[in-house]
This record gives C-alpha cells, sequence and structure tokens, in this order.
C-alpha cells in the first residue's frame, strides 16, 4: 500500500515555527498524509515530543542540523546531532545513529550558506537522497534544478513542505510504499513519487517572523 508523507515540517520546537501536535494532526487529516518527518532546527525534541503524542500518524523523528556548510536533514535519529560541523562530521554523526542523510533546498541559491553543486558530487557517497521539491525555495528554478541534479548522480528524491505553520503542512509531499523502519523507508525511496505544488517563500517568511517575536515577548 502506498502512503503519502511530508518529509520537511518545523514545529514548536523550532524557534521560528507555531505548528503544534493538535494542528499537525488536522493539517494531516485535511492533506491525506499518513504521517511527517519532523525536522526542527537542530533539535529532536519535537520529532520524539510528536511521535509520543501523536500514536495516529507515523512520525519520523529528524533535525535539519546547520552544518558549516550548509543546512543538512537526518531521519530517523535518537539524538541531537549539534551545529557548526563540517558536512563529512554532520553526515558521519547522522550514520553513526543509523539515520537517513538528505540535502534540503540544495539550489535555493538566495540561502547565504549552501552547499555548491561540486561540493555535493563530493559528498554523493555519503547522501541517501535530495530533495527536489521544496514548498518555498525563493530561487523559482531551485526544485528543477534540484532534480535534474539528483538523476545526474543516481540519487533518490525526496519532497517537503518545510511548513512552519501548520496550513502549509502536505502541500507537498512524497507518495511511496508502506515501510517499517530505516531500510525500508531507504528501498521504498527508490520507486517514490513526488507531488504537489510550491507556495509563496515570502509568506512564509512573514509567517516565521511572527513566531519569533511570539518567543521574544515577554
Amino acid at each position: 500500500m502506498r502512503i503519502k508523507l511530508d518529509l520537511h515540517v518545523h514545529t514548536m520546537y523550532s524557534f521560528d515555527s507555531s505548528i503544534d501536535p493538535r494542528g499537525l494532526l488536522e493539517a494531516c487529516r485535511r492533506r491525506g498524509l499518513r504521517g511527517v518527518a519532523v525536522t526542527d532546527h537542530d533539535s529532536v525534541r519535537g520529532g520524539i515530543s510528536f511521535a509520543t503524542e501523536l500514536p495516529e500518524l507515523l512520525i519520523i523523528p529528524g533535525s535539519e542540523i546547520r552544518s558549516a556548510e550548509g543546512e543538512i536533514i537526518g531521519l530517523f535519529l535518537e539524538e541531537d546531532v549539534p551545529p557548526g560541523l563540517s558536512a563529512p562530521e554532520t553526515i558521519a554523526r547522522i550514520r553513526e545513529q543509523g539515520g537517513v542523510v538528505i540535502i534540503p533546498h540544495p539550489f535555493d541559491y538566495v540561502k547565504l550558506r549552501r552547499m555548491t553543486a561540486r561540493r555535493l558530487r563530493e559528498l554523493a557517497g555519503g547522501i541517501d537522497a535530495l530533495e527536489v521539491l521544496n514548498g518555498k525555495p525563493r530561487y523559482p528554478g531551485a526544485n528543477r534544478r534540484a532534480a535534474r541534479f539528483a538523476e545526474s548522480v543516481g540519487l533518490p528524491a525526496t519532497a517537503g513542505s518545510d511548513a512552519h505553520k501548520a496550513e502549509h503542512v502536505g502541500l507537498v509531499f512524497v507518495e511511496m510504499e508502506e515501510f517499517t523502519d530505516r531500510n525500508g523507508f531507504l528501498a521504498s525511496l527508490r520507486t517514490a513519487a513526488v507531488g504537489g505544488n510550491r507556495y509563496s517563500p515570502w509568506a512564509s517568511q512573514l509567517d516565521r517572523w511572527r513566531a519569533r517575536l511570539r518567543r521574544e515577548r515577554p
């Protein structure tokens, strides 16, 4: 049986997101998702917490880690990977936990810190998949470039909304065969299909600023 998952979602455990368990559950039901990968910034707390609070959903605990060379997603994590390490060290720390290594939004040129195509080719042997459909890259051609690059280096494709508010969860998704563990997930990715549509990155940025302001208020 094939299921729909959003493999890049931020929750209230990210400093710039407002998604709580109830909002995530409602969004998944509305979009027909079986579940999501929770990829909060530099922390697995959200994924572990939401997996406990929402047993009716398939929650993959993960983190979007800010390496010294750009952001790297680790899935199936149990512990935090510290930010600021080199890309090879970040990848090694993810793999030490038996995690899955995904490069998100690799060609969103507006991001000041990201890996070049040359660097991604150098690291390709340690990368499990490439995000070829992100919900909000600010460079319009980013997703097309990512899809072409993934095909050229033989990496499986993933997709995620990169949601920071519940309304955006599931606007981008992966449709794949059911799985029970990390190895099954990787096998299923080989025949997965990505779908959905990009939404306004600028509206998303405004929402993230609002979330930060709420956190900073006394």
